[in-house]
């Protein structure tokens, strides 16, 4: 008969519990000094991340057209080619009329400016303010704001260029990445790690396909309605949009300001209320009623990681960071539910 375990004494149980302790300060720390490490690499190295990080994003978004290309018959290397080519002239073409739109902006700065001046006294003299109020003064400054970002558009299209460059190493690693893979780690592992790879992709995928759908509704209805109303720059805001729509819950509200601003510089008071209207009711409709029918519980994230990975990335690498939060947050999700030992983090960060 075996004798029974006696139960832990009081010292063991206090050198237990201080044992479990320092262990999870320990993991606490580690943490900590990654992420402390993990933000110093990003921010040193976002020459070289950021433009491969965007590459990749692109990838996502043009595999799907050349699949669609190759089931007409078209050969893959040429389908590759026409969608490069096809990619670098639209990035290149946006680029030109934004900077045109800039220049353009420049010139009629002071006529937005007198309106606006002429704004603020009306206002003022609603509330019986006599003494002459002008902030065309003030607002000289923000003229050479500008000018300093027309300075630094050569930038983009640097960047542009080194981002359609990895892009092509991208698309042509993944022709030959699977057989790579298995080759390294073997056969049965290597399938394994492809259906992790095979599950960030069809997640990124599903939420890109609907995000930029959505996107691209919000900024062709957005610039229709500017368009009628002769809006200056229509165009480029409905680009903005677009763009900035790709970042949850805060991008469409700071899209949609600047046209919002200027049509009530342009317009009649009246005119810019149904503007400023329609744009909102646009946004919403959109947001709160399409955007969750098509997608569902798809991103299976919890909104407070979705703002706090916002916020991490966008003080890493600013709007483009917070274009790519998302994406780089659902990789982690589906990369911690694969690993058995780190499977309850991705509970943890899931929406259930």
């Amino acid at each position: 008969m075996e004798t029974p375990t006696p139960p832990p004494t009081q010292e063991q149980t206090f050198s237990l519990n201080g044992s479990v302790f320092l262990y999870r300060l320990l993991v606490v720390t580690l943490t900590v000094i990654l992420l402390a490490l993990l933000y110093v690499i990003l921010r040193e190295l976002r020459v070289i991340l950021q433009p491969l990080f965007i590459a990749v994003f692109l990838a996502y978004l043009i595999l799907p057209v050349h699949h669609w290309i190759v089931g007409k018959g078209v050969p893959s290397i040429v389908a590759y080619l026409t969608i490069l080519i096809g990619v670098l002239l639209s990035l290149f073409a946006v680029g030109t009329l934004v900077f045109s739109n800039v220049e353009q902006l420049i010139l009629k700065l002071p006529t937005y400016e007198l309106r606006l001046n002429k704004i603020v006294q009306s206002v003022a003299a609603m509330f019986g303010v006599d003494r002459q109020i002008s902030i065309v003064h003030e607002l000289q400054a923000y003229q050479w704001d500008i000018l300093a970002a027309v300075g630094t558009f050569g930038d983009f299209f640097t960047g542009l260029a080194v981002t359609f460059v990895y892009l092509i190493f991208v698309t042509a690693e993944h022709v030959s990445f699977p057989e790579r893979l298995r080759l390294a780690f073997g056969e049965t592992q290597g399938t394994q790690v492809l259906a992790v790879v095979e599950s960030i992709n069809r997640a990124i995928f599903e939420y890109l396909s609907v995000k930029t759908f959505i996107s691209f509704l919000a900024g062709v209805f957005s610039m229709a309605v500017l368009a009628v109303f002769g809006v200056d720059f229509y165009i480029t805001w409905g680009l903005l949009i677009f763009l900035l729509n790709f970042i949850p819950y805060i991008g469409s509200l700071v899209a949609i300001a600047p046209p919002i601003a200027l049509s009530f510089l342009q317009l009649d008071l009246w005119q810019a209320i149904v503007v400023t209207g329609f744009i909102i009711a646009i946004q919403q409709v959109l947001g709160t009623v399409v955007e969750p029918r098509m997608a569902g519980q798809r991103l299976g994230v919890s909104p407070l990681l979705i703002l706090l990975s916002l916020a991490f990335w966008g003080l890493v690498w600013g709007i483009v960071g917070m274009i790519l939060a998302v994406p780089l947050l659902m990789i982690l999700k589906i990369v911690l539910e694969n690993i058995k030992e780190t499977k309850p983090l991705a509970l943890l960060m899931s929406n259930r």
